[in-house]
């Protein structure tokens, strides 16, 4: 016996007990299908195109901003196991952008909405179609060919006040609707892809005691950078050196180590880079002038990881972004500035540690400064091996100094005298003329592990009393402080008698 029939039986039984009353107020209850259907009837949507995805041979879309056309891509078939149906899965493209890194996945969204259309509400026909933004130069044109032959055309209008969604004209009958993607309504360059590149983490293969390899992320490394530009008088070359302290040396303008806070963001901005959108295809003459990247304003050549990229920006537009280029894409790129002010702003001071050198005190077998040229003061060190904070992996070593002429110096004047050499800071790498046939100091360091020595001199520069120019290994690092190379000389008699300084 069906429920609803068992349910009405067991009612008219109830009827007989209760008497009329009660017979009344269980009459007039609503049954739960009538609720049901009352509810349904408030949310009712009217459809004005359903055709399939794969019967579209092209969309035409005409708005303020853009004319373009969607074209399927060739069609694949999707299958299962479980289920002997086929389903055809058809992807679209934008005739004539197919080579410009076009997101399909968007354009695919976008263009399935036009043969899906409903509509919340149907406005009849009308005769103003102004007011609802459906005739003039603000309308948006949509015609959808299908393969056999047939077609739809709509207008698309202002976004409706009353209701969620946008007035849509269809044979002459007004609608609104929520279904058609606002992506159409915009320009072909909204569906270009906005991430510009990502650089692969970098790894390394372990292997444990027992045969087993895996693999390890590890810190990035940019082998390489070559920053130039207008906004600098030189290019800033910089490499990886694994032997510096840093591990990151500029070789040129100047010879000096990197590894600055600045040069720390520039290899994190590096990593990768997503655009806010896409201002034009084409690498043209027209279009590299148009924006400002016939000389860039800033250009960084690297390799991270292995993987080289190119960039190049042009100064900030009105709205304080800048257009970039990238690598071999044919796009011109809005980026927001601050993803890559770290190097399009940087300047040498930036990259650049604030010293002429930095050895490790416990690196230097010895040090020698050579005054004018002609008085030399040298500073040997033997590594003595301190047993009881050594261990099996690590030795540890206490320093032994002597000085040239085989007599001990304390530890603590000449790590005292080695901090004041190290202390020289660099205050900038303006170019200068300076007198490279007299030298005021020269400081050469050798080091335990037999690498190649490094000697930073000191010259007197021609019309800055106020200043040396300092070289590093014959290139030029920098302007020091006259008075600070000064103080040096004064302390190495002291500390080479053994004093201890003030």
């Amino acid at each position: 016996m069906k429920k609803n029939l068992r349910y009405l039986i067991i009612m008219l039984a109830v009827l007989v007990v209760l008497g009329g009353g009660a017979a009344a107020l269980l009459l007039t209850q609503p049954t739960e299908s009538e609720e049901d259907s009352s509810s349904t009837s408030s949310t009712v949507t009217e459809t004005v195109i359903d055709r399939e995805d794969s019967e579209i041979a092209s969309i035409q879309v005409k708005n303020p901003s853009a004319s373009f056309q969607i074209l399927p891509l060739e069609q694949e078939t999707a299958s299962s196991e479980e289920d002997e149906d086929s389903t055809e899965s058809v992807q679209f493209t934008i005739d004539g952008y197919q080579n410009y890194y076009l997101d399909t996945s968007e354009v695919t969204g976008a263009a399935t909405t036009v043969v899906g259309i409903t509509a919340s509400k149907n406005l009849g026909e009308q005769e103003d179609l102004e007011q609802f933004g459906l005739s003039g130069d603000s309308a948006t044109q949509v015609t959808v060919n299908y393969t056999d032959g047939s077609s739809d055309e709509f207008t698309v209008g202002n976004e409706a006040g009353e209701s969620s969604g946008r007035y849509i004209l269809k044979d002459g009958v007004v609608y609104i609707s929520s279904s058609f993607s606002g992506a159409l309504l915009g320009t072909p360059l909204d569906f270009i892809q906005t991430e510009v590149y990502s650089v692969d983490d970098l790894v390394e293969e372990v292997t444990d005691e027992e045969g087993n390899t895996s693999e390890n992320t590890v810190t990035d490394v940019l082998y390489h950078m070559e920053l130039s530009g207008t906004n600098l008088e030189e290019p800033i070359v910089i490499e990886y050196d694994e032997t510096k302290i840093s591990t990151y040396l500029i070789t040129q303008p100047v010879i000096a180590e990197s590894g600055s806070n600045q040069f720390t963001e520039v290899l994190t901005a590096l990593k990768s880079l997503t655009a806010d959108s896409v201002a034009a295809v084409g690498r043209t003459q027209e279009n590299l002038e148009k924006y400002g990247l016939t000389q860039p304003y800033a250009q960084i050549v690297f390799n991270m990881n292995g993987e080289d990229h190119t960039l190049a920006v042009s100064e900030k537009n009105s709205d304080g972004n800048r257009y970039l280029i990238a690598d071999d894409k044919d796009v011109i790129y809005v980026v927001a500035a601050d993803t890559v002010t770290s190097w399009a702003d940087a300047d040498l001071m930036d990259l650049r540690m604030s010293y002429v050198w930095l050895p490790n005190i416990k690196d230097v077998s010895s040090m020698t400064l050579t005054v004018d040229g002609s008085a030399e003061y040298r500073f040997d060190v033997e590594q003595v091996l301190n047993e009881e904070e050594s261990t099996e992996d690590e030795p540890s070593y206490d320093l032994v100094v002597t000085n040239g002429d085989g007599n001990s110096v304390d530890y603590e004047n000449y790590q005292d005298l080695y901090q004041s050499v190290l202390s020289l800071a660099v205050l900038s790498a303006d170019k200068v003329t300076y007198n490279e046939d007299a030298p005021v100091l020269e400081v050469t360091y050798e080091y335990f592990n037999g690498s190649d020595p490094d000697t930073i001199t000191y010259y007197a520069v021609d019309d800055q009393n106020e200043r040396y120019a300092a070289l590093l290994n014959g290139g030029y690092s920098g302007l020091v402080r006259r008075s600070e190379v000064t103080k040096v000389i004064e302390q190495l008699g002291a500390v080479y008698q053994n004093e201890a300084l003030e």
